[in-house]
């Protein structure tokens, strides 16, 4: 027996379909992650769901304001304004053909979702599109809060990126101001070393007293137990300088020299010619390093150039470092510098040594000269004496006899007096040139206090006597100086006097003699015809003027003539007073 057919009810039908409907959307709007994506398939489900002609969607911001609206049309997307224009009938009144839906989430309002068309809507397409609405706004809160985490992760991301630069700034920071700190109190101790080298080069100590006290500073200023010099000398050997801080002969005596040349590799070398700074310390991987400690006996080692400028002197070595550390680069700047100080020192003192020496042989020479000026002048006074007594007791008397003779000729019955006369006067500018001549060669008032200037004075009475040249005289010159010395400038000025004498024609002459400070400075100055000096080697009788020079220049001094034809002659010279 066949069992009754049964016939679906139309309605029920319905509400499955429209059902399944809103349960496939949901579905969509669940797999869904971005907002928009979202916002579009919900306004996409929403017209189809309700058979509207525009669906629209808006979504508020904290205030309450919307910031995100959406609309679409049965034809396609739909304007901005259209929008907002349904939110606001659907938010305002009960219109029948536009239907809005809030979007709460978490009991928060969200913002809305609504349809329009030209019908209105059943009861259960509210109902059916209000359980949509919630799905909207579950899938909405969710994209959301993805969002807000998406944001907070990437906040953290980039607080955390921040949080690490800021802290590599502030490890960097503080590493520049830990450097600024060292390489201040390094150009502290550098100024210190400078300062220690300048007292200690100031102290009148030979350059081995001077290293030992050095060294002594440097250990202190670098914080090392041991500091030594090592000097390069002539055959390229390197060795160290006796007396160096901290070491004893049982440390010299495991040091032996060691070659050192510029084309070298080797490790005293690249120091000494390529301006290398080797450090070294206990556990350092380096062979050099290693072999280095081991060869003084020594737990840290530093060593720096010692140069004085190009020069190069050898290196500059510290040993055993006082802080845990070891030796730094600061201590390398430092011992850097007082390598080059000392240096320059060393050149000083050198040169220092090498003066001294000079002025020993110079103040030797100027003895000699001064013993052998005052022996020539001592032996042609002497010689002057002898030749002016001779002449006083011979060829004066012999001519005076003449002349007395001369005069009993001519008191006879028949003299030729023309003769006679003639006779007599040439016998009379004999007598006065021998007298003059007798006065050059020894002024009788030299020796007595004040006879410089008297015999200064005679002679240019002499000079108008026989000229009749007047003389402009001005005279300075101290008392208490040796016979020597006062022949010698009388001997200047006797001699520039008989030069104007014999060949300058002139009628006027000024003499200005004075001392000026341990020297005396004379000037002769004429009137006369003048000559061409660079001439006056090849003038005869002007072999007084080399005289002049000659003498100057053997009693330390110097010698100047001026002259031009026609505008008279200047003779100048400077004599240092000896004792």
């Amino acid at each position: 027996m066949r069992e009754p057919l049964t016939t679906a009810d139309p309605l029920e039908v319905s509400v499955r379909e429209a059902l399944e409907a809103v349960q496939a959307a949901c579905l969509e709007l669940a797999r869904l992650k971005d907002l928009d994506e979202i916002a579009q398939s919900a306004l996409g489900s929403a017209l189809s769901l309700t058979k509207s002609s525009v669906a629209f969607l808006g979504l508020t911001d904290a205030g309450g304001a919307y910031d995100r609206v959406y609309s679409r049309s049965s034809e396609g997307s739909g304007q901005r304004e259209e929008a907002e224009r349904l939110i606001a009938s659907a938010g305002s009144s009960n219109h029948p053909s536009i239907w809005g839906q809030p979007l709460v989430a978490g009991g928060e309002t969200i913002g809305m979702i609504g349809v329009a068309r030209g019908l209105g809507y059943s009861d259960f397409q509210r109902h059916a599109f209000g359980t949509f609405a919630g799905q909207v706004a579950s899938s909405i809160q969710a994209a959301l809060l993805r969002k807000r985490r998406q944001e907070m992760v990437d906040a953290l991301v980039n607080l955390r990126a921040d949080l690490e630069r800021i802290e590599k700034e502030r490890l960097v920071s503080a590493e520049r101001a830990e450097s600024a700190t060292r390489v201040e109190r390094a150009h502290e101790v550098a100024v210190e070393a400078l300062l220690a080298i300048s007292v200690h080069a100031r102290a009148g100590q030979d350059l081995t007293e001077f290293y030992q006290r050095l060294a002594e500073s440097v250990a202190g200023l670098v914080g090392a137990q041991r500091v030594l010099f090592w000097q390069l000398d002539e055959k390229g050997m390197l060795s160290a300088v006796p007396g160096g801080y901290g070491v004893d002969a049982t440390f010299i005596s495991r040091l032996f020299p060691v070659a050192c040349d510029p084309e070298g590799n080797d490790l005293q070398s690249r120091v000494v010619y390529n301006d290398f700074i080797f450090r070294a310390a206990a556990g350092d991987e380096s062979s050099d390093s290693a072999r280095v400690l081991d060869f003084l006996g020594v737990s840290s080692a530093i060593s720096v150039p010692w140069r004085a400028g190009e020069q190069r002197l050898g290196l500059v070595g510290a040993y055993d470092s006082t802080r845990a550390e070891g030796f730094t680069r600061e201590d390398a700047w430092v011992l850097q510098k007082a390598g080059l100080a000392a240096g320059l020192v060393w050149q000083l003192k050198l040169a220092e040594a090498d003066l001294k020496e000079t002025v020993d042989r110079l103040q030797t020479v100027d003895a000699a000269r001064q013993m052998l000026l005052k022996t020539v002048s001592t032996a042609v006074d002497n010689e002057r004496k002898r030749f002016a007594n001779q002449l006083h007791d011979d060829a004066l008397q012999k001519l005076t006899a003449a002349e007395l003779q001369l005069q009993r000729i001519g008191e006879s019955d028949r003299p030729n007096q023309p003769a006679l006369q003639q006779t007599q006067n040439l016998l009379g500018q004999t007598e006065d040139a021998l007298r003059r001549l007798l006065f050059e060669v020894r002024p009788p008032a030299l020796e007595d206090p004040g006879g410089l200037e008297d015999s200064i004075r005679d002679r240019l009475a002499i000079l108008r006597s026989l000229t009749g040249i007047e003389a402009d005289l001005h005279l300075d010159l101290p008392d208490e100086l040796s016979y020597e010395f006062k022949s010698s400038v009388f001997r200047q000025l006797a001699e520039a006097i008989t030069n104007i004498e014999k060949h300058a024609h002139a009628t006027q002459v000024q003499v200005n003699m004075k001392t000026s400070g341990a020297a005396v400075h004379g000037v002769v100055v004429d009137n006369g015809r003048g000559f061409v000096v660079a001439q006056r080697n090849n003038v005869p009788g002007h072999m007084g003027l080399l005289a002049l020079r000659e003498r100057a220049l053997m009693s330390g001094g110097w010698y100047k003539i001026e002259s031009q034809p026609g505008l008279g002659t200047r003779i100048e010279f400077w004599m240092p007073i000896s004792k």
